[in-house]
């Protein structure tokens, strides 16, 4: 086999790069990310009054989204739901629109939010088709919709919820990292 003169002088770039690909988790330094604790505020998508507010949330993007606006449809990982008279409830996407797209919510009973340092493995733990009735006592933990491949994981704190006014305030820290459970960066665990 014969190569170019541009190919050879490629080759020494391209070896590393060949060679991690046989290691199971290549390391090229994309996965240090720093924690950021956002507090949101999410006002329940089943209440006609709350049209024009956030009710969902994009872990990937970390951002808060209005159901009912074009082109959100889809892209957002769950959603605020229930009140008055009924408890406000989590509602991954695929509760919606019976899709399978694997965003979904776990329940995590025993860690506080700053103990909580990786998502649940198991795929069984989160919920992906039906609602999540929000205990203000525990911590969540939110795997994002797949897209490429990738899901992205994020852990939620419940700071205050009123089924009256149907909002929920919570504080959440995602891991921008594809595929990563990890839930605190590299440098604080």
């Amino acid at each position: 086999m014969r190569f170019s003169k541009h190919t050879k002088a490629a080759l020494p770039l391209l070896l590393p790069l060949a060679l991690s690909a046989c290691n199971e988790e290549p390391d090229f330094g994309f996965d240090e990310w720093e924690a950021e604790v956002d507090t949101v505020t999410l006002y329940s998508a089943d209440r006609p009054e709350h049209q024009g507010l956030p009710a969902a949330y994009d872990i990937r993007a970390t951002r808060t989204m209005r159901v009912e606006d074009p082109g959100s449809t889809g892209n957002w990982d769950f959603a605020l739901t229930g009140g008055a008279g009924s408890p406000l409830t989590l509602t991954p996407l695929g509760a919606f629109f019976d899709v399978s797209n694997n965003a979904g919510v776990a329940t995590v009973a025993d860690a506080t939010f700053e103990e909580l340092e990786t998502a649940p493995a198991d795929a069984d733990e989160y919920v992906v088709d039906e609602s999540v009735t929000i205990d203000p006592d525990v911590v969540y933990v939110i795997r994002s919709r797949q897209g490429g491949g990738c899901m992205n994981f994020a852990k939620l704190e419940p700071l205050e919820l009123d089924a009256d006014a149907g909002t929920f305030t919570f504080r959440l820290t995602a891991n921008p990292t594809c595929n990563d459970r990890a839930l605190v960066p590299p440098e604080d665990d």
